[in-house]
């Protein structure tokens, strides 16, 4: 018996791009596949300086299913910008958000994540799960396995841009993405976790069974400099978010204070003792990377201890920094 589509609403698909080669086929490809009409998929290229945009062109050029257009920046305005550009031009009322470097495992992904939303015309967005398969992360370089090293096989459920849906209505009403305090310019991310709390004044946020395939970078060059530089950026990001949305926090957003305690710990506890618990944490905070073959033989491990310590500091220093100075972005 053929399925009635007639009661699921077409979505307009928005994908942020920037540098994107290794991965951004794959995600259009899984979105073309789905099994939920798609009226439009809207690409906002941030002046990408390799293949990306030739790719894109030429998989335009052969898919007929479903239209696909790119819109091209000059300047980097980051995926807030992006996806606030892009729901201004789309045609649906339902805006589905999905990052350049993810892929959608099966066909169902679409309609599992809408759902929720046609079920509940209260609702405001729908959430998926993000997940990293181990098969995956075995692929990756050294520096880059380091940095994903805590999320692979887990499922995590998020609204963090990667694979989210959201009334186009209500994400316009609240001024979508807050690119004043959030961008790229300031080399400052977090605005998807601010989205969520504002959202959450406007209707439920429903975690679906949808499921998406964090891909990341698929090539070999990814350096120890790529995950020392993610790594400010993730610890400015939380800052940021800690100093505007300070008074909506939870339990779990305050676990910043674990590390805020391991680093000024030398102040009241003995070295040889602080620096053993250091190199625990190191040790646990890391813990995948010990216990695959793979990582456990590359000669790198042996400064990865230190390395983790020194990101720590790294990370602090740039929370506090982001905390403390609210710089604006210039839009």
């Amino acid at each position: 018996m053929k399925k009635d589509k007639s009661r699921y609403f077409p979505v307009s698909v928005i994908v942020p791009m920037r540098n994107s080669a290794t991965t951004v086929i794959q995600t259009l490809q899984s979105i073309i596949d789905q099994h939920y009409p798609t009226r439009e998929i809207i690409i906002i290229d941030n002046a990408s300086d390799d293949q990306s945009v030739e790719l894109v062109s030429r998989f335009k050029e052969k898919n007929k299913k479903i239209p696909v257009r790119v819109i091209k920046r000059r300047i980097n305005r980051g995926v807030g910008a992006s996806y606030n550009l892009g729901a201004r031009k789309a045609k649906s009322d339902y805006l589905v958000f999905i990052h350049s470097d993810s892929r959608l495992p099966t066909k169902q992904e679409l309609l599992r994540l809408i759902r929720p939303l046609n079920a509940q015309p209260t609702a405001a967005a729908s959430s998926s799960l993000n997940t990293l398969p181990e098969e995956i992360w075995l692929k990756y370089p050294f520096w880059e396995k380091c940095l994903l090293a805590r999320a692979v096989g887990k499922s995590v459920p998020a609204l963090n841009g990667k694979f989210d849906a959201v009334r186009k209505k209500t994400f316009l009403s609240i001024g979508g993405f807050d690119e004043v305090n959030y961008g790229h310019d300031i080399f400052v991310g977090g605005e998807d976790a601010d989205l969520g709390v504002r959202l959450q004044k406007e209707g439920e946020i429903i975690q679906s069974s949808a499921r998406v395939i964090h891909l990341h970078y698929l090539d070999k060059n990814y350096s120890l400099g790529g995950w020392i530089a993610n790594r400010k950026l993730l610890a400015r990001s939380y800052g940021r978010f800690l100093r505007v949305q300070w008074r909506n926090l939870s339990t779990r957003e305050f676990i910043f204070a674990v590390k805020l305690l391991l680093v000024f710990a030398p102040f009241v506890i003995p070295w040889p003792i602080n620096f053993l618990v250091l190199l625990i944490y190191a040790l646990v905070y890391l813990k995948k990377m010990y216990l695959t073959p793979a990582a456990l033989t590359n000669p790198r491990i042996i400064l990865l201890p230190f390395i983790t310590i020194f990101l720590l500091y790294y990370e602090v220093f740039w929370m506090i920094e982001s905390f403390l100075y609210l710089g604006k972005s210039k839009v």
